[in-house]
């Protein structure tokens, strides 16, 4: 079997630089032949997240030889970006350094024999605006959707419901207005849709990227099917990209501190054992 590689662009975001790397190691050590390189977007704004990046270089002891990280270069100009226009701002600042790097392996594996090939990209739910960069590599693109599979649905379901049936759901709030949406098992009031869903620019965001999600080859989701059963069958219907159920993707072995001597944890500790899911 050839050796393949495949790029990880994870957004700066402790939920999903964490489980990006937790996945990562996952495929490496289920598949021999295959190599991640994952592209670090170090943001100006989090310690903590900066910290763990730092551990990611020198943790030899749970990372395996076959992930590489490569820390893309810092913008600076992302401190005070509004957030609606955060992940569109690192976008379009990273892209020439995306390209660059994955232009770089592709250069090495062609001048070292038995090295691994590009096989494709894997990149955040946020940055589906980078599925032509895969393409202009000739390679797949795949998401890890690091929501569950139910809100993947919904986000699907509120794109072709503005888009093919021409409804302004920013009107729906407040509404008492319910909708059958395939990835839920019982009707959805629009009163209990997310904030975002009713402010423009925060909706067209998501459902640009429901759009973008429709063109990538696979989409791996942080569940697993005996959780969302339903939801996972509802997006197995041949309408929508391959699904797989990859979760739970956890780090029960961090060591980063961030949930220390949490009220939460400390809740979640005084609870009966397997009361709380």
């Amino acid at each position: 079997m050839k050796k393949a590689e495949l790029v990880f662009v994870p957004s700066p975001g402790m939920g999903h630089l964490v489980s990006t790397v937790e996945l990562a190691k996952l495929l490496v050590a289920l598949n021999s032949n295959l190599s991640i390189t994952v592209l670090i977007i170090k943001p100006p704004y989090d310690p903590n997240l900066t910290a763990y990046i730092d551990s990611l270089i020198t943790d030899t002891d749970t990372i395996s030889t076959r992930i590489k990280f490569i820390n893309l270069p810092q913008d600076e100009t992302q401190k005070g970006i509004p957030p609606n226009k955060f992940m569109t701002t690192i976008i379009q600042s990273q892209r020439p350094h995306i390209k660059e790097a994955v232009a770089k392996i592709v250069q090495y594996s062609s001048l070292v024999p038995d090295s691994p090939r590009l096989a494709g990209f894997v990149l955040d739910m946020f940055f589906t605006a980078l599925v032509d960069l895969a393409n202009e590599f000739g390679v797949a693109s795949y998401v890890f959707y690091t929501s569950s599979a139910a809100f993947l649905g919904f986000q699907f379901y509120m794109q072709a419901l503005r888009d093919k049936q021409n409804v302004d759901i920013t009107k729906l709030k407040g509404s008492d207005a319910e909708f059958t949406i395939p990835s839920y098992v019982n009707p959805v009031s629009a009163k209990f849709f997310p904030a975002l869903m009713f402010k423009p620019e925060t909706l067209t965001v998501l459902l640009k990227g429901a759009k973008e999600l429709r063109e990538v080859k696979g989409l791996m989701v942080n569940t697993f099917s005996e959780l969302e059963s339903h939801a996972v069958d509802s997006l197995s219907d041949g309408k929508y990209p391959a699904v797989y159920p990859v979760g739970p993707i956890l780090n029960l072995m961090s060591e980063s501190g961030a949930h220390q001597n949490s009220d939460i944890m400390k809740w979640l500790d005084e609870q009966p054992l397997s009361s709380v899911v």
